[in-house]
């Protein structure tokens, strides 16, 4: 039977007036309900989604997110430290042992069980893949002991082999719970849920480490699926990344991979079987807490881009450069401001290193020929050049706002220097102050190692060696900020009659040469070189910018080193503070490093958006641990 027309015009009368009901409400939904994915834009993509792998930020920040270790820092603390997949832990007296009791019901996000079997194939299979980061556990454990000097008579060696052809790290069998339980080895299994950890395996000698919880903290110690591992690319392969995890992850952690578009932007979901869920309130802590978020999309792009979208109101946490505060204070709704020192340390410590073992900077006129050069420089011309004044100068080797700092940098007692003139500290210092910008008295050094050098009225001073050579400089092409401080530098040392030639690396050759060549070579007997933490700790600076194998001085003082030793063993922090700044005296005096700046960093977010909870470990937006804790408000 047809309908009349009068009933076809009723019906679509009600259509229509159901429509846009519904079209209403969907509009005030919008702007009434809370929205579901977090909008974060950073410079830069990540290198790699494996956490034995990834050794960048970017990587770093995703790792925290989907991967999960035994302990996290608390809170803002870098000293203190909450439970993760621990439940808790105890360390023995002389800080050799730690043993860490494992939560129960831990699952992956895919539903498969963690427990301590499955924690000890992730730090086995970490240090065994070897990649850049593996120096984190490798310097306290190892994959076997030969060669340790840990008191032990039984041998052990924990191999790719082993972890490849384990069927079952869930529920093991008796022959491969007798690997995993031996005592003679760097992590031990005691039950399924009891895991012990014993120190002086690595190539930090049979020694405690009172950093060791901190390092615990990075995707390095993080619990992978054995089964995820051994069923997709390569399995576990000595030295070789496995091409599958390089880019997807399934971790423990509140969120999981939802896309990725690569090397541009990638999605992260909330985990909707996270094990946290099922904890008490009594139970929780911000390390472990679920979500308030369902997404966060992390984007790559240029810092012009980011404005536009802060502008636009597309992103609502960004990171850029320190001199973009001013601009970003003017946009409407969004919150810009300085953290505190210590998170720029953080990110980038800058200094200026002379190769000891190359001419002009060897014996004792090399000595005079750093300290010109630690003099000539326009320290706040260079903060006020590259970050618009927002930058501090530094003493190091601990960076400033680090546990440390302030008490390594103070006035030796009279006890303190007769210690450290027995120790073989040849000066009368006893107070510091960042290096000044003194031409007269550079050009005086300069004049003293035997050059010719050039006073600030003209004046020629003649040397016995007449013009000191000129010497390659090395700097960052793709660093904005070194651009602006190099050439600051070559006019600051030519005023004294010092010349350098400007040698220009992009940032991967730069790179490349900062981390895999110093002190191998003299193509660059002096630069801009910086030091980016591996672990919040003063330690992991102090260990890095004290030997200059690592940071292109070639300066070595077993002296030094013995003190070095000292601070990173003892759980007394007035040694470890004394030791520091022993330390720090005798680098400063010996002209070491250039010691030039830290910028400050930039924290940009909407004012819709809180609950980031500042770390100096943190990488989430390059100052936060984790997301779970961010809220739209």
């Amino acid at each position: 039977m047809k309908k009349s027309l009068l009933g076809i015009i009723v019906v679509v009368v009600v259509i229509i007036v159901i429509g846009a009901a519904v079209a209403v409400y969907e509009v005030n939904y919008k702007k009434t309900t809370t929205p579901q994915t977090l909008v974060v834009e950073e410079p830069e993509p990540y290198d790699s989604l494996d956490p034995a792998v990834t050794f960048t930020t970017p990587g770093w920040e995703i790792m925290n997110q989907v991967y999960q270790g035994l302990v996290a820092p608390n809170g803002t603390s870098e000293t203190s430290f909450v439970p993760v997949l621990a439940q808790n832990w105890s360390v023995s007296s002389n800080g050799m042992n730690y043993t860490f009791y494992l939560r129960h019901n831990v699952t992956f996000s895919n539903g498969d069980a963690f427990n301590a079997y499955v924690m000890w194939y992730s730090l086995y299979r970490n240090m065994i893949l070897y990649q850049a980061p593996e120096f984190i556990l490798g310097q306290n454990l190892a994959t076997n002991n030969t060669g340790s000097s840990a008191p032990i008579n039984n041998t052990y060696n924990v191999t790719a082999t082993f972890l490849n052809t384990t069927s079952n790290f869930v529920n093991p069998n008796a022959s491969s719970i007798a690997v995993m339980s031996n005592v003679n080895q760097s992590v031990q299994v005691v039950n399924p849920y009891e895991l012990k950890i014993h120190m002086g395996f690595g190539y930090n000698g049979y020694l405690p480490y009172n950093a060791f919880l901190m390092t615990l903290t990075t995707p390095m110690a993080a619990a992978v699926d054995p089964k995820v591992v051994d069923g997709n690319g390569n399995g576990v392969v000595q030295g070789t990344p496995n091409s599958y995890m390089a880019d997807h992850a399934v971790g423990t952690g509140f969120y999981e991979i939802n896309s990725i578009t690569t090397g541009q932007s990638i999605t992260l979901k909330e985990n909707p079987s996270y094990w946290g869920l099922n904890l008490s309130s009594s139970q929780m802590n911000d390390a472990i807490s679920p979500p308030h978020i369902k997404y966060i999309a992390i984007e790559y792009k240029q810092a012009s881009a980011m404005m536009s979208d802060l502008q636009a109101g597309k992103a609502q946490i960004v990171q850029l450069p320190v001199n973009y505060l001013n601009k970003t204070q003017n946009i409407k709704g969004v919150n810009a401001s300085l953290l505190p020192i210590k998170f720029g340390s953080s990110e980038n410590a800058y200094y200026v290193f002379m190769d000891q073992n190359v001419a002009p900077f060897t014996g004792a006129s090399g000595l005079d020929v750093r300290a010109a050069v630690t003099y000539a420089l326009n320290y706040t011309g260079m903060i006020n050049a590259a970050f618009a004044g927002d930058g501090v100068q530094w003493i190091g080797p601990v960076p400033p706002g680090f546990q440390y700092y302030n008490r390594s940098i103070s006035n030796l007692t009279p006890s303190e220097l007769q210690y450290m003139q027995s120790q073989g500290y040849t000066s009368n210092v006893t107070s510091l102050k960042p290096y000044g910008y003194d031409p007269a008295l550079a050009a005086t050094y300069l004049n003293m190692a035997g050059y010719n050098a050039i006073l600030p009225n003209g004046t020629v001073l003649k040397g016995a060696n007449g013009t000191i050579p000129a010497v390659n400089f090395l700097y960052d092409s793709e660093d904005s900020s070194q651009v602006l401080a190099a050439q600051i530098i070559q006019q600051d040392l030519s005023a004294i009659g010092m010349n350098v030639t400007l040698k220009a690396l992009t940032n991967t050759p730069y790179s490349s040469w900062i981390y895999g060549y110093l002190g191998n070579t003299s193509d660059y007997p002096m630069g801009i070189n910086y030091y980016t933490e591996d672990y919040s700790a003063a330690i992991d600076y102090v260990y890095n910018l004290a030997d200059g194998y690592y940071n292109g001085t070639g300066y070595y003082n077993n002296t030094v080193f013995n003190w070095t030793v000292n601070a990173s063993t003892t759980f007394n922090t007035a040694v470890i503070a004394q030791n520091l700044t022993y330390i720090t005296y005798t680098m400063y005096t010996n002209y070491t490093m250039a010691w030039l700046y830290v910028p400050y960093f930039l924290q940009v977010h909407t004012t819709d958006v809180s609950g980031m909870i500042p770390n100096a470990a943190g990488s989430g937006a390059g100052y936060f641990m984790y997301y779970n804790t961010v809220r739209f408000t």
